[in-house]
């Protein structure tokens, strides 16, 4: 009977003490590095101040914004169904982009994308309840570049990430490699890429307008870092056109898997393109990476 009252006494303690922010979509301001940034945050329904949220950063790509990737990835309605908080920034730039470090399509600003997303996890924690273990960046294309950023430098804040059509580096001119930094804690990875993306090479035997470091060896790389198994155990879907590679038993729970999509394009799969939904893969993108999310909340 004691007990059950701590933990009555302790709940209602908790319920007050969060933010009130109403369930809604806001178009809302942040000034970061000395620039006034804005973002769109979603707070869902099931938002009653009892409870903390799960938090999904999500980011466009190059070309994008933040409603357009809402829309086209179905993340907003996701994020009513699952009853987590998402948010999508705006970078910047005509058209807009961001400065992932070994990339800047910005244009002649320079920002520190990675310390923006970094100021709006705090920001959003000052609107919403959110639970500080189960924060998760998303991204697409230039945004899932940005993605991986986020995760090596903010590994102290981010459980995990997921990227869809990115890279971890460029070469430069002298042929050496320019990548993102190594983490500073581990973090869990899910990479989605289709073999015949155009715009962001799968890997260096297939062509594409920015030749990369390819989603295997980013794989690679993250599972290295994380620490896990060097030998990833590997599904294929009934079909063949899926192939789960996963790479498991990484420090703190962590875990990398490389989803590889040998007719996916550049674009989000399962996503809502120019010409409706892409069925063509088999893959929901969002589902994918939610069912991730909720397998790898952030360990002590």
């Amino acid at each position: 009977m004691l007990n059950s009252l701590l933990a009555l006494l302790l709940t209602a303690s908790l319920s007050i003490q969060l933010p009130a922010k109403a369930p809604g979509v806001y178009n809302e301001r942040l000034a970061s590095g000395g620039l006034t940034r804005q973002y769109l945050l979603r707070v869902p329904a099931a938002y009653n101040r009892s409870r903390p949220l799960p938090l999904v950063v999500l980011l466009h790509g190059w070309t994008g914004s933040a409603p357009t990737i809402v829309a086209n990835t179905g993340f907003g309605d996701k994020a009513e169904r699952e009853g987590f908080v998402l948010v999508a920034p705006e970078g910047l730039g005509r058209p807009q982009a961001w400065n992932v470090g070994f990339l800047d399509l910005t244009g002649n600003r320079h920002p520190n994308d990675a310390a923006f997303v970094a100021d709006l996890i705090d920001q959003v924690e000052h609107e919403v309840g959110i639970d500080p273990n189960r924060v998760f960046v998303a991204g697409h294309s230039n945004g899932a570049m940005l993605a991986h950023l986020v995760g090596a430098k903010y590994g102290d804040r981010v459980a995990a990430i997921g990227v869809v059509s990115g890279t971890i580096g460029l070469p430069n001119t002298q042929l050496k490699v320019k990548i993102v930094p190594n983490p500073v804690r581990p973090v869990s990875a899910m990479i989605i890429h289709g073999k015949k993306d155009g715009m962001v090479a799968y890997d260096a035997s297939h062509q594409a307008l920015l030749q990369g470091i390819g989603a295997p060896r980013s794989a690679q790389w993250w599972a290295q870092a994380d620490g896990c198994l060097p030998s990833p155990s590997r599904s294929v879907s009934p079909n063949g056109n899926v192939v789960l590679d996963r790479y498991v038993n990484g420090r703190l729970g962590t875990e990398v898997d490389l989803m590889t999509i040998n007719n996916g394009l550049h674009e989000w799969p399962g996503g809502n393109a120019g010409m409706g939904r892409e069925r063509t893969t088999g893959v929901n993108a969002t589902d994918v990476l939610w069912d991730f999310f909720v397998k790898h909340s952030r360990q002590p």
